[in-house]
């Protein structure tokens, strides 16, 4: 998914960015960025973003520019963050679903404002 839809799906859908980090570099893009006859193509291969973005829809979580989750929200839905396993928990009345957010690696800090960011949305969903 290109930065271009993610805005574009963000402003359609009234979302926020619970967490936006770059991506952690493979050993591919290390050794590339360390020869420098290779430096362009690790310039192309550099642009990859991780996200975790929350809309009024539905909960995407994006790795590496590549889709990991697109769950659909119905309203009804808890949202919480579970910094402990580190995961995403997705809970109505009738089923709970959760999904690992352990390829995001999230510090203490971004853990901090993912919690506080549910809290505002949760606050502008209830007004």
């Amino acid at each position: 998914m290109t930065k271009k839809e993610i805005d574009k799906l963000i402003r359609n859908e009234s979302g926020i960015i619970l967490l936006k980090k770059d991506s952690e570099e493979t050993f591919l893009e290390i050794l590339f960025k360390e020869l420098s006859i290779l430096t362009f193509v690790y310039a192309l291969i550099k642009r990859k973003i991780d996200y975790l973005i929350l809309t009024e829809q539905r909960v995407l979580f994006i790795i590496r520019n590549e889709v990991i989750e697109n769950r659909v929200l119905t309203g009804t839905e808890k949202l919480i963050y579970n910094g402990i396993k580190p995961s995403f928990e997705i809970t109505d009345s009738e089923q709970h679903y959760s999904f690992s957010l352990s390829k995001l690696k999230v510090s203490y800090e971004e853990a901090k404002l993912i919690r506080q960011k549910l809290a505002d949305f949760a606050n502008l969903k209830n007004k």
